[in-house]
């Protein structure tokens, strides 16, 4: 993402720039809040990597390391299962995601609520991606409920009222769409939504990293990845 790009705010502002002074207590960010309930803290957690040297080695060159690379390679774990309590499906987080909050009120389907609103489940993700998700009931087709989407969220955030991608996917065995865009357009701070409809519910999932720091092929991957484990069960 281009230096001073930041994530957007669920009222419409402009981005939080990683120069601009914080933003208010009260704030929202589209993926860090397309909605209008409390906030949730952030957490960042920093990792050093400690490198150190052993004085032996000058004396002993043919000396091996402690660890074989057979003992330090291991096995992938296997995914973790998450049961959404307000909104019926189940996910199976593949590696590398874990669930961080449940929603504590139904969405009520309107507006575009973010990942620091209540009514969502939120998801973290490798390298800073994250993802949530809601439902609500609907009598809408996919298409018309897919591009009312859309304009909730050009609505409440500086998002282009048309995605710049459009792809035909399927979430839980549903036909679903899932839509690519960057908001502010030009702005290269990449954000994903996909939609689908069971049963008369309609999910929206949606993914950003709000650290600035991803690699949006490799946000995209894991949002892919991320959706391929949901299930849809009301």
């Amino acid at each position: 993402m281009p230096a001073g790009t930041g994530w957007l705010t669920s009222s419409g502002q402009a981005p939080v720039t990683r120069h601009s002074p914080p933003a208010p207590a009260d704030a929202r960010r589209l993926a860090r809040g397309i909605g209008g309930t409390p906030a949730r803290a952030a957490f960042v957690i920093t990792i050093a990597l400690l490198a150190g040297c052993s004085s032996s080695a000058t004396t002993n060159p043919s000396a091996t390391p402690a660890h074989s690379a057979s003992a330090a390679a291991s096995t992938a774990p296997a995914a973790r299962a998450f049961t959404s309590r307000h909104y019926g499906y189940t996910g199976a987080l593949p590696a590398g995601w874990s669930s961080g909050v449940q929603a504590t009120q139904q969405w009520n389907g309107q507006g575009a609520p973010g990942d620091e609103d209540s009514v969502v489940d939120l998801f973290s993700g490798p390298g800073g991606v994250e993802a949530w998700a809601m439902a609500a009931p609907t009598k809408q087709s996919l298409a018309v409920y897919t591009t009312a989407t859309t304009r909730a969220a050009a609505a409440a955030h500086p998002c282009p009222a048309t995605p710049q991608t459009d792809q035909a996917i399927t979430i839980g065995a549903e036909p679903a769409r899932l839509l690519t865009m960057q908001c502010p357009p030009g702005s290269g701070f990449q954000v994903e939504i996909a939609t689908t409809i069971h049963d008369g519910t309609a999910y929206v999932f949606t993914s950003q990293n709000p650290t600035g720091s991803g690699n949006p092929s490799a946000d995209r991957a894991s949002f892919r990845t991320f959706l391929a484990g949901i299930q849809l069960q009301r």
